[in-house]
């Protein structure tokens, strides 16, 4: 019966473990989190261009890119997990309510949201702490879950601010004080991975013939970087600033057409988040299904959901867009670190990875300037209007470019696979 509470006791450390670990998702997508209050801060700062005001959610992105790869490299060695999660999720806390109370200057403002975007570098490291703290059994179900918890956070504040929005433009940066919960998560509950616990080597290398196929196989590795990556990389970035104006822009969007206030628009990325968190559950029997059909696919529907949300402007057609949006952009956010993983060289795919991460960061920060070049070629009824106009065409062309040049890896387009 001891050993019994024993070995139940240490079944439930791992739990809370894992728990606190999923609390790291909950804030990492901070920097977008008011994005259902930029129309409200727009009418407060007339002073300002909208490409500006609009940075309070654009830069905490462009801030998280170098500092997502620096955290990725020195997490588990200079740095801990531990203070990475727990001072990133802090910096977000404190520099995510400052801008309520030191709100008199918008570059005061836009200096708090860059320590936002250092907290949000910070966090990036949440998947390196799954792989090295879960067993390889459970790490590909607890990432899914983080993405999902990540989702739901978006999904909390949408409303939440959209809401908070209507009691004043600086009533919305204190839904960052709601960061104090993964906080006292993470300095109870998470534990530092241990390097012999870390599962990351490949199965069979605690033994010598493991070792030596290890060794082969680095050494078969040449470290080039396949021409799909580049394509990978890219697409990451162009979708990315294509995707990003309907999550920043629709407050104004509803607003310019009389179609909703910023609760609307809170709403609408609530719907978004919550389709980006169903489709990661059931992420692996669609790709399955579709195969190397999966991207093109994406791409026409995520080009379907802009046309409806373009030319049919009633809310509930509006939503039923960005749930369009949500499942495919979240599809294929996923699908780029699959292939990735199937395509990069084994000496590079870590570092792939992360710039593909860092892609979509810098995705983000672009997004305010793509609004402007879009309105400047489309000319339609606003700029976020012409934007999304804009990325309808981009993921049209995408889909067209994947099926000419054949962009998921070779084996999908093999006449038998190995998939049952």
């Amino acid at each position: 019966m001891k050993n019994s509470h024993i070995l139940t006791s240490k079944a439930d450390i791992k739990k809370i473990n894992i728990a606190a670990i999923l609390s790291v998702f909950l804030f990492s997508g901070a920097g977008t989190f008011m994005n259902a209050a930029v129309q409200t801060m727009i009418e407060a700062w007339p002073q300002l261009s909208p490409t500006m005001v609009r940075m309070v959610t654009s830069l905490p992105a462009l801030i998280s890119l170098p500092v997502t790869i620096l955290a990725g490299s020195l997490a588990g060695k200079k740095l801990s997990f531990r203070f990475c999660g727990i001072f990133g999720t802090g910096l977000i806390l404190v520099a995510g309510i400052a801008p309520f109370f030191l709100y008199k200057n918008w570059w005061l403002i836009l200096f708090f949201r860059a320590l936002v975007g250092i907290g949000v570098g910070l966090v990036a490291m949440r998947n390196s702490l799954i792989l090295k703290s879960v067993s390889d059994e459970q790490k590909a179900a607890v990432i899914g879950y983080g993405s999902s918890l990540m989702n739901a956070g978006g999904m909390l504040a949408g409303p939440i601010v959209g809401a908070m929005a209507v009691l004043g433009w600086r009533v919305p940066f204190l839904f960052d004080l709601l960061a104090l919960i993964p906080i006292l998560m993470m300095v109870f509950w998470l534990k530092e991975p241990k390097t012999e616990d870390t599962g990351n080597a490949t199965a069979g290398q605690g033994t010598v013939s493991g070792r030596k196929e290890a060794e082969i196989s680095v050494k078969a590795s040449t470290g080039k970087m396949d021409w799909r990556v580049i394509f990978y990389i890219v697409a990451q970035f162009l979708m990315t600033t294509a995707l990003y104006p309907i999550l920043s822009g629709m407050s104004s969007y509803l607003a310019a057409n009389h179609l909703g206030t910023s609760v609307t628009a809170g709403w609408s990325n609530a719907v978004y988040c919550l389709a980006g968190a169903l489709i990661n559950i059931v992420l692996d029997p669609v790709e399955r299904k579709l195969g190397k059909n999966l991207f093109p696919f994406m791409c026409v529907m995520y080009s379907i959901g802009m046309g409806l949300i373009v030319f049919v402007q009633v809310v509930p057609v509006i939503f039923t867009g960005a749930i369009l949006a949500g499942i495919s952009f979240n599809t294929l956010m996923s699908i780029y670190q699959l292939y990735n993983g199937k395509v990069a060289d084994l000496k590079i795919a870590t570092l792939t990875s992360t710039i593909i991460i860092a892609a979509l960061n810098l995705g983000n920060f672009m997004s305010v300037y793509y609004i402007n070049l879009c309105h400047a070629l489309f000319h339609r009824g606003s700029d976020i209007e012409s934007a999304y106009f804009g990325s309808m065409l981009v993921y049209l062309i995408f889909a067209v470019v994947s099926v000419i040049f054949k962009v998921a890896p070779k084996e999908y387009y093999q006449k038998k696979t190995a998939k049952v």
